[in-house]
């Protein structure tokens, strides 16, 4: 090959070279345009935590608005479609519906649960109380109570759940039905599965049981309402709660933890379930200790004590007579100037796994005794 034939050969490999990048430059910025012009690449997704190799690529997964191009929910649709049967196109229809709930304005003010008119002083106990024990409360309590005496009863044979307990639980949770959650339950789930909350692996496991409960009872998933944790009902269930607790109470065959038969049910069955101790009727009693501020013995729900040793070695004693004579818990309620002490029965811990709270379960307490005495003026 002569030297003239080399030189020519190099001069049209350059030229070729040069020609193919400049194609898939031009390429390139008219697929880029004709993406945007298609609304394929949407400004929602650079706020809303989804995957930066989706958005380098473009890609939608089949799902619009907040959640576009999130991969996770793609796979997490991908599953449910081969494990548990749904439809791909009705998910990626309901999934594009969903709002990302941190991309939503904060609201000027929350409703308040309850309020403290007081002006003296209190404690932390008496703050809490008072969230939940006042006036208003108490008289929904009754009239809820009159509407669903037949169903709270009917709960109290079956379970063995008196239904001043079942009260206390609806009145803390949603004030009998005044507040069920302002927040629809897809967008929170969704949200906070899907855009790096600290309990993600716990989210994206409601969010499956939350579309599996929802086939199940033939409800809308994107019109249920909850609170901002993504509790539902009168009874504020998760969708783990619904699957392994729910009933329905009033055999209309579906089983709706918006009606108050099928909540006052399921709260009764959640405690059977959890060990309720039928023919234990004490749940807490206060006790008698010296001074006024107590730190010798550990409290809280999961302390259990015997009452003889309380007795003997502490001086700590109730103040009523207590009728349990097993292991009972410390419950310490801090008020401004003293602490009260009480002693919570087997019964009193079984209320705590609704909530694992002490405060939360003297809360329960002290509304469903409020209301009882107030029904039945003892």
């Amino acid at each position: 090959m002569t030297l003239k034939t080399i030189s020519l050969s190099l001069s049209i490999l350059l030229l070729t070279a040069c020609s193919s990048q400049k194609i898939n430059k031009e390429n390139i910025e008219s697929n880029i345009t004709t993406q945007v012009e298609s609304n394929i690449i949407s400004e929602p997704l650079l706020t809303t935590g989804t995957n930066t190799d989706a958005l380098s690529q473009n890609i939608s997964y089949g799902i619009s608005g907040d959640f576009a191009g999130n991969y996770k929910l793609h796979d997490f649709i991908q599953r449910m479609v081969v494990e548990h049967g749904f439809d791909e196109s009705d998910l990626n229809q309901l999934f594009s519906q969903a709002q990302n709930t941190k991309l939503m304005p904060t609201p000027i003010y929350e409703r308040r649960r309850g309020r403290n008119t007081s002006t003296a002083r209190t404690g932390k106990w008496d703050r809490y109380k008072n969230m939940f024990v006042y006036e208003n409360n108490i008289q929904r309590g009754l009239a809820f109570w009159e509407e669903h005496k037949d169903a709270l009863n009917r709960a109290y044979e079956v379970y063995g759940v008196l239904p001043e307990y079942i009260m206390g639980i609806i009145g803390i949770e949603t004030a009998y039905g005044v507040n069920f959650g302002k927040k629809k339950v897809i967008d929170v789930l969704t949200t906070k599965a899907m855009t790096g909350d600290r309990r993600e692996g716990f989210y994206t496991d409601q969010l499956e049981k939350f579309l599996i409960m929802t086939k199940k009872a033939n409800l809308q998933p994107a019109e249920l309402m909850g609170s901002s944790a993504g509790a539902m009902g009168y009874g504020q269930f998760i969708a783990s709660s619904y699957l392994d607790f729910a009933i329905d109470f009033n055999n209309d065959g579906v089983i709706d933890l918006w009606n108050a038969d099928d909540a006052i049910g399921s709260i009764a069955n959640y405690f059977a379930r959890n060990g309720w101790n039928r023919s234990l009727k004490t749940i807490a009693v206060r006790a008698k200790y010296r001074g006024n501020r107590f730190k010798r013995l550990k409290t809280g729900y999961k302390t259990k004590y015997s009452q003889y040793i309380l007795r003997k070695r502490h001086h700590i004693t109730p103040r009523q007579r207590l009728h349990f004579n097993g292991a009972v818990s410390l419950i310490k309620l801090p008020r401004y100037a003293h602490d009260e002490l009480w002693m919570g029965t087997h019964n009193f811990r079984v209320i705590t796994t609704y909530n694992h709270s002490e405060l939360y379960g003297m809360a329960v307490y002290h509304l469903a005794q409020a209301v009882r005495k107030r029904r039945y003026g003892h």
